[in-house]
């Protein structure tokens, strides 16, 4: 009897063996599993930024899908800093302008300016036309309607905003000033004309302004708003003039841009006539 107990204490126990072998087996296949599943540390790192809103580094996109057979992620398509949707209307066009010029600095030397209504507005408003005049921000090399590079960064915040507004808009006039010089050799009406047109020709080839919509008027040295004795003075005189004019302005529903301009704001609806009528 005493035999057949010893048996049976070293038959029960083989049971644990299987379950001990098992066991580790299942530790090892959760390690492999754990191994073949691990985040790579620059991954990780990108997880860990895009989520600390007080970190210093940027991280533009996650993306959490992956490429081909799920082997690897997909690849950061992101295009950088998001910007926003722009401004909509010329409330906020305006806005923007000088809002820039405080922040740049500029608002003693350029001027922004807004029509004001009657609180009727029974035909068009006149806060639909904004005057801009530029002595600093938009210049030219002496003589020449070549831009100075100072120029550009204004010009295409302009251009931009005029881009995002294009709808609301008319006309565009753009209007050149110069001053008298002794040392000039060249002619001061042709040479404000050519400087008004580079800037109309600007705005219609990097921002797709319509040609039709872009006025370029020059006025040379005839309408000066400071004394041309003076150095002072010839550089006040010598600015750049822009009226921009919404669709709703009074100009435009009373006629009155088209009789003073000579042409319809609306370059396509006066072809149409011109077509009907032939």
């Amino acid at each position: 009897m005493a035999r057949k107990k010893k048996a049976d204490e070293e038959s029960g126990g083989n049971w644990m063996d299987t379950y001990g072998d098992m066991v580790t087996l299942l530790l090892t296949f959760f390690i492999v599993l754990y191994s073949m599943s691990s985040i790579k540390q620059d991954k990780w790192a990108e997880i860990v930024k895009a989520f600390n809103t007080n970190g210093k580094t940027k991280v533009d996109q996650i993306v959490l899908t992956v490429d081909g057979n799920g082997d690897s992620p997909a690849a950061n398509k992101g295009e950088g800093e998001v910007t926003g949707k722009g401004i909509t209307d010329l409330d906020e066009f305006y806005t923007a302008i000088t809002e820039y010029l405080e922040q740049n600095h500029m608002s003693t030397t350029e001027v922004v300016e807004r029509g004001q209504d009657d609180g009727t507005e029974t035909n068009g408003t006149n806060k639909d036309n904004i005057y801009l005049s530029f002595q600093n921000s938009i210049t030219f090399a002496p003589d020449t309607a070549v831009l100075l590079d100072s120029s550009y960064p204004f010009l295409d915040f302009l251009g931009q905003r005029l881009s995002e507004v294009n709808d609301n808009l008319a006309v565009i006039l753009i209007k050149g000033h110069t001053a008298i010089s002794d040392t000039s050799v060249v002619d001061s009406r042709i040479l404000s004309s050519e400087r008004a047109s580079t800037i109309a020709n600007y705005f219609e080839k990097n921002y797709g302004i319509p040609a039709e919509k872009l006025i370029p008027i020059g006025l040379s040295h005839l309408y000066p708003v400071a004394d041309n004795s003076t150095e002072e003075g010839r550089s006040k005189n010598r600015r750049v003039e822009i009226s921009v004019i919404g669709k709703n302005s009074p100009l435009v529903q009373d006629e009155l841009l088209k009789s003073l301009i000579g042409i319809n704001y609306n370059l396509s609806t006066a072809l149409d006539e011109v077509e009907s009528a032939n």
